[in-house]
């Protein structure tokens, strides 16, 4: 198994608590309200598309391993994970939601500038973590 694969694994359990805290716990009731009915949903619950949120699962941590983490700077490993990572997330996110913004009748402006925040932020933690665990893997 190679380095970047270990790294990839190790940090995905610590991506997804993050992201299912975020979205799951802490700001559902925010999605679901400015999702309306664009959102799958079941009672207060966001139902995503089990195949294609694995899709988002594996390639935003994989994006991580592959971009963002290569560029971090060993004499300066908080800074530069943190500002990689938050470039990252805001390249991808921004990519996601401002495409929406632009092809979809409906997508909140609110929603979109919360979602792209977020998605910088995960990046952020998650390249630092992904850089904490870095040198402890074979």
């Amino acid at each position: 198994m190679t380095h970047g694969l270990l790294v990839f694994l190790a940090l995905l359990p610590f991506f997804l608590l993050l992201d299912y805290l975020w979205l799951g716990r802490l700001m559902r009731g925010f999605y679901l309200r400015e999702l309306g009915d664009l959102a799958r949903s079941e009672g207060d619950a966001i139902k995503p598309r089990l195949l294609a949120a694995a899709g988002v699962y594996l390639a935003l941590p994989g994006g991580i391993v592959l971009f963002a983490l290569p560029r971090v700077d060993p004499a300066r490993p908080l800074v530069s994970a943190l500002g990689w990572g938050f470039l990252y997330g805001l390249v991808v996110y921004g990519v996601y939601d401002l495409t929406n913004r632009a092809t979809l009748s409906e997508w909140p402006l609110r929603m979109a500038t919360v979602d792209i925040c977020w998605g910088g932020l995960l990046c952020a933690v998650s390249t630092l973590i992904a850089a904490l665990l870095d040198p402890l893997l074979p």
